[in-house]
């Protein structure tokens, strides 16, 4: 008995120390996984879509005619755009004007680049050094050889070019050429940008900028032509974009208190409210002030829905980016309700309209949806409003005004039932005070 019971003993140590060595293999496996610091760079700017925001509109994310950059690179439906971008390069090194513009010297300095350009990514890109190399040089020449073009001051496109002399090409470039998960790295396309400009032309050249902005006037919801905004350290073409749809406003005056829900248009008219056409130079500087409501003017059209919902996630993926952008969206997602709403507006001038009012009703009030915002830039201004509207006074003028003032016939009726009256008193007065 004695020595069966020493063999359990011995077997049950043997079996915590397996167990116990398995452990220390295991936490060691562990161990050499962990991560020191974050996996996303600091210079991480260029996502993929969350799926809870991809969800609403996938086609809204997704390029349709061409990749650029790694997250759709490969994609057999955007091949046929392959051929152009090799074209476009060999035509912008045809016009080699410095010693930098060729191929040699472009991969010399993107190779230099690449550590840079890759922590620009949200996730490690499985492609080689050389691949990647030769993606960021592709894809960089064919966008600046495009804006070029575009600009058609200093480089004549051929009549052949589709991306010209088919208007939906140039349209779906614009589109897909601002989809978060389709950008370059910035430095990319400056570096490429200043090889290929000569010291002779460079006083008289458009910066790369400009010439983007210029590119991407159709999609940029103003009235006005956009200009860069140089308080932002640009990240990619969609930041540009967002950048320039900011200014000339600060992009720091957050209002932390949260936010309350305002009425639609509809509503706001009936408490006395009205509306005005805000500056044109910048669509997200609204203001409430002496019962005037003042919204510049937005282009809404068939694109509207690409550019916003690529500039929510972005803000919602960038933690150095703030919420400007999601709380105009909110903020018009309060004003509009309904397809009566938009008439109004666009009556106002307020919203220059491409589409129907009831897509347009529609888009506002599922654009932001699932976006978080802790963050929102209207705070004070939808306090101000629902203060005024809920004087009795406000309401009681606005009914007057609606039932009694609504059109030029019934004030001057008005006024002149106001001086027949107002002689019938006097006359009455003056025949009392002569007896």
């Amino acid at each position: 008995m004695a020595t069966r019971g020493a063999t359990v003993s011995n077997n049950n140590d043997a079996l915590i120390e397996i167990r116990d060595v398995k452990n220390k293999q295991l936490a060691s496996s562990i161990q050499r996984k962990l991560f020191r610091e974050s996996p996303l760079s600091p210079k991480c700017c260029i996502f993929r879509v969350p799926t809870i925001l991809r969800r609403h509109n996938k086609s809204a994310y997704e390029p349709h005619i061409i990749s650029i950059g790694p997250f759709h690179h490969g994609k057999k439906a955007l091949k046929a755009m392959e051929k152009i971008k090799l074209w476009y390069l060999h035509d912008l090194i045809s016009r080699a004007r410095t010693p930098n513009t060729s191929l040699e010297g472009f991969i010399k300095e993107i190779s230099e680049l690449e550590k840079s350009a890759r922590d620009c990514f949200a996730e490690p890109i499985n492609l080689e050094g050389d691949k990647f190399v030769e993606m960021m040089v592709v894809d960089g020449c064919f966008i600046i050889e495009l804006f070029r073009k575009h600009n058609s001051q200093t480089v004549l496109v051929d009549k052949n070019d589709p991306t010209f002399n088919m208007p939906w090409v140039q349209l779906a470039l614009q589109n897909d050429l601002l989809l978060l998960e389709n950008q370059l790295p910035w430095c990319v396309l400056e570096c490429l940008f200043n090889l290929t400009t000569t010291v002779h032309h460079q006083q008289g050249t458009p910066s790369l900028a400009n010439l983007a902005l210029k590119f991407f006037h159709y999609m940029m919801l103003m009235t006005v032509t956009a200009k860069p905004n140089s308080r932002f350290e640009t990240k990619h073409l969609l930041d540009l974009v967002r950048s320039s749809l900011l200014s000339p406003i600060a992009d720091t005056e957050a209002d932390y208190t949260g936010w309350e829900v305002i009425p639609s248009v509809t509503d706001l008219l009936q408490s006395g409210v009205r509306f005005k056409t805000g500056n044109p130079e910048n669509i997200l500087n609204v203001k409430f002030k002496k019962g005037v409501l003042e919204i510049p003017s937005i282009i809404l059209q068939e694109n509207a829905e690409t550019i916003f919902r690529n500039l929510i996630a972005f803000e919602q993926c960038d933690h150095e980016r703030t919420n400007r952008i999601t709380s105009f969206a909110i903020l018009l997602d309060n004003l509009i309700n309904t397809s009566k709403d938009v008439d109004f507006l666009s009556q106002k001038g307020i919203i220059v309209n491409f589409l129907s009012s009831e897509d347009i009703s529609l888009f506002f009030n599922r654009l932001y949806n699932d976006a978080l915002v802790n963050q929102f830039y209207y705070g004070t201004l939808c306090r101000d409003l629902n203060k005024y509207r809920q004087k009795p006074w406000n309401r009681r003028c606005a009914t007057l005004k609606r039932e009694y003032f609504n059109t030029p016939w019934s004030i001057l009726s008005f006024i002149a039932a106001l001086m027949i009256l107002l002689f019938t008193f006097t006359q009455t007065l003056f025949t009392i005070l002569s007896y």
